[in-house]
């Protein structure tokens, strides 16, 4: 296993995807509106906020000392990708879902935590050692740490996890 595959892994175990995690604004790399904004969370690696969960006026964005509370959404080798939870810290319209409220409220009562989906692997991204799973109208990111499915592979996963601010489903494999 390579070193940036163990610091993914490493990454993953310490910031689990749906996580909250207190984090401190540490650096505006390109400068406000442009990419988005690099975050401490008090060990490596680094989580990044892109542009698109940021406030669409960059004089609005938290400025570098701003402490926050933030959704883990993914990893990539050297960085946890995050999405704030603080209003303040994100635009008026900024959404992560495609989903109403009352959309995700169906949503979780017809796929509860340990509820088994037939899922079928419609991407799969070698980088991030993740695969996108496709079930009914849903979809979720599946981490992986071997061998990753072939496209096409239809199985059961369970829902492990229902993440109400993003309003996204998390799966496992069933095995």
């Amino acid at each position: 296993m390579t070193a940036r595959a163990d610091e993914l892994f490493a990454a993953r175990l310490t910031f689990p995807v749906g996580d909250r995690v207190r984090g401190t604004v540490s650096a505006i790399p390109m400068g406000a509106g442009r990419a988005g904004l690099l975050v401490d969370l008090g060990q490596l690696p680094q989580g990044w906020v892109d542009v698109l969960h940021l406030p669409d006026d960059p004089t609005d964005w938290p400025a570098v000392g701003k402490t926050g509370l933030f959704e883990v959404l993914q990893h990539r080798p050297g960085q946890v990708r995050l999405f704030p939870l603080d209003a303040g810290m994100r635009g008026p319209r900024t959404r992560f879902s495609r989903w109403s409220g009352r959309e995700w409220a169906a949503i979780t009562r017809r796929y509860p935590e340990g509820a088994v989906v037939v899922g079928t692997v419609t991407d799969v991204f070698p980088g991030n050692h993740e695969y996108t799973v496709a079930f009914d109208d849903c979809w979720s990111v599946i981490e992986y740490e071997d061998n990753a499915p072939s496209v096409g592979w239809t199985g059961s996963f369970r829902v492990t996890r229902l993440l109400e601010w993003t309003h996204r489903i998390l799966l496992t494999p069933e095995m």
